[in-house]
C-alpha cells in the first residue's frame, strides 16, 4: 500500500461543483489531496510542470469538466493522455451535457468514465463511488 494519499486533480470552473466533489469524497470516506483548477490554461500549465520534472509525482486522478474556460477539458483530456506518464492515470470527464457526441469524443480521447452531472444532489454524489472504484482498494485505504 502507498504511503502517500490520493492525488486527485480537479479541473472545474464551478465552485458548488466542487464543493460537492469533496463532499462525496468525505462521505466515501477518502482524504485525498486535491488541487483544483478553475480553467484548462491552468491544468495544461500543471501537466507541463510534470512532464519537465523527470521524479514529480503524477496525479492519481484527473476530474476534467468539458467545458472549461480557455482551453476545454477535451484539450486537457488530450494532453494527459499525450503524456509518457499520463497514459495509465484515470481520467474522468464531468459535464451537464450528456450528448451521445460528448461521450463518444470523452471515451475517443481515452477518458476512464464520463459523468454526466446530474440535477439530483443523490446522483451528483455518486462521484465519490466512482472515485473510489478507479482509486482501487489500497489507494483508497490510504488516508491524510
Amino acid at each position: 500500500m502507498s504511503s502517500q494519499p490520493a492525488w486527485i486533480v480537479i479541473a472545474e470552473d464551478n465552485a458548488p461543483d466542487v464543493f460537492l466533489i469533496r463532499e462525496a469524497l468525505k462521505e466515501e470516506g477518502l482524504s485525498c489531496r486535491l488541487d483544483t483548477f478553475s480553467d484548462g490554461d491552468d491544468a495544461l500549465r500543471l501537466l507541463e510542470r510534470l512532464d519537465g520534472e523527470e521524479r514529480a509525482r503524477f496525479p492519481d486522478i484527473f476530474l476534467i469538466d468539458l467545458n472549461l474556460p480557455k482551453r476545454s477539458g477535451s484539450e486537457v483530456l488530450s494532453r494527459v493522455r499525450s503524456s509518457p506518464r499520463g497514459a495509465g492515470i484515470a481520467v474522468i470527464i464531468m459535464s451537464s451535457s450528456n450528448a451521445p457526441a460528448d461521450r463518444a469524443l470523452a471515451r475517443s480521447l481515452g477518458a476512464n468514465l464520463y459523468f454526466h452531472k446530474p440535477p439530483e444532489l443523490g446522483e451528483f454524489m455518486k462521484i465519490g463511488g466512482h472515485i473510489r472504484a478507479l482509486l482501487g482498494e489500497d489507494q483508497a485505504k490510504t488516508m491524510l
